[in-house]
């Protein structure tokens, strides 16, 4: 039996009431479609042997620390490690969070890095997805362990994505359009592409003023790993996050350590201890840190939780958690995917992010972007998924 874990966990009474409201979800998906952008790599996703015992048998090395021990242990010498390749596959934001939407049965206008001046050989195209692409994608090397995953990654195409970049590929007039035509409007990484709060000022400036229904739609964006960027650069991304929600409702996504890290660079914020136990300092986290924020929507989500905050309310949903997940590289993708498609199909703000959760977990333990009837499985099995750690879903 589930026993509330906080003040604000609404998982066992959001479970009974979606289970209730999915008949007409897959409809209204596929009534959606979602302006994405801007980015585009190729993702080589690897595991890292830690003992070989003949040419076809091998275990693999489980955990970061392992890693990480390993490295310190050869630092001043080197060391050789086997790398083993699980997938190669066309991923980022963009191509993650569209390939996630267009399985579920949304339309998508697919905006990124996916090859110039044809498209890159390892995107697969999906039926409901329109692309237009940019610039050529940058390159992953993404490392997987049962407790995260590292990403080395070439960023040298997305570094040069701007306005500029983007108007020279698609008239300014094609843009409006698309983004007339969506009912979401989704953006990231945001920290590794350098240049979004430009192109975002030229939305607010050239294009949004001209366009009718803002308010209907949902603009969202996934902050990504925000070490590499200044104090500044974040409270600027807020500012412009403000201005945006003057046009319509903004949800920012960001994980566990992203919301640390945010609430290290904010003003009259309590600072978030990822490492405190029991997961204390996310129970009221992004209620906290959306006072200062003032969004419609600020979401966390990690491996064992999702919380979101409006402006006047705050929620807690236990995740189907893992110790042994197969994928990790596209996870958060699946996360936002589920979240922004339960909000604008009207879902409440826990069940969007229950949604998401689902979506999440199905991912980890298969590595395929679900489709509608296994997100509807997984759903009804949710809180069996929650009381045991199950790394499997057929």
């Amino acid at each position: 039996m589930y026993h509330k874990l906080n003040q604000y966990d609404v998982t066992l009474e959001t479970y009974n009431k979606i289970t209730e409201n999915l008949s007409n979800f897959k409809s209204d998906i596929e009534k959606i479609t979602a302006f994405l952008g801007f980015d585009g790599y190729i993702d080589s996703l690897y595991s890292l042997v830690e003992h070989r015992i003949d040419s076809k048998e091998w275990r693999r090395m489980e955990s970061m620390k392992t890693f990480g021990d390993l490295l310190i242990n050869i630092s001043g010498s080197s060391g050789s490690i086997e790398r083993v390749l699980k997938k190669r596959i066309f991923g980022g934001f963009a191509p993650n969070t569209s390939r996630a939407m267009s399985t579920l049965g949304a339309h998508t206008y697919l905006v990124g890095a996916l090859g110039v001046p044809k498209l890159n050989q390892f995107y697969e195209r999906q039926i409901n997805e329109e692309l237009y692409s940019i610039t050529n994608p940058g390159e992953t090397l993404g490392l997987e362990f049962d407790d995260g995953k590292i990403m080395i990654t070439d960023f040298a195409p997305i570094l040069d994505i701007d306005w500029k970049t983007l108007t020279q590929s698609i008239s300014i007039e094609k843009i409006g359009t698309l983004i007339d035509n969506s009912k979401i409007l989704g953006f990231g990484h945001w920290a590794l592409v350098p240049n979004l709060n430009e192109i975002w000022h030229h939305f607010i400036l050239d294009i949004f003023p001209s366009l009718n229904n803002l308010e209907s739609k949902l603009f969202f964006v996934d902050i990504a790993d925000i070490r590499k960027r200044k104090s500044s650069d974040i409270k600027d991304l807020i500012k412009v996050l403000q201005e945006v929600e003057t046009f319509m409702p903004v949800m920012l996504s960001v994980n566990d350590q992203e919301a640390s890290l945010i609430s290290k660079n904010l003003d009259n914020v309590k600072i978030i201890d990822p490492h405190n136990p029991g997961f204390v300092d996310y129970i009221e986290g992004g209620l906290n840190l959306n006072k200062e924020i003032n969004i419609s929507y600020f979401v966390i989500h990690s491996p064992h939780f999702a919380t979101i905050s409006t402006k006047n309310e705050h929620y807690w949903i236990t995740e189907g958690f893992t110790s042994k997940p197969k994928y990790t590289v596209g996870a958060g993708d699946h996360f936002h995917t589920g979240v922004a498609l339960g909000l604008s199909c009207n879902f409440s703000p826990m069940e969007s992010i229950l949604i998401g959760n689902a979506l999440t977990a199905i991912f980890v333990r298969t590595g395929i972007s679900p489709n509608y009837n296994q997100l509807k499985d997984f759903i009804f099995r949710y809180l069996d998924y929650i009381n045991e750690d199950n790394p499997h879903f057929s």
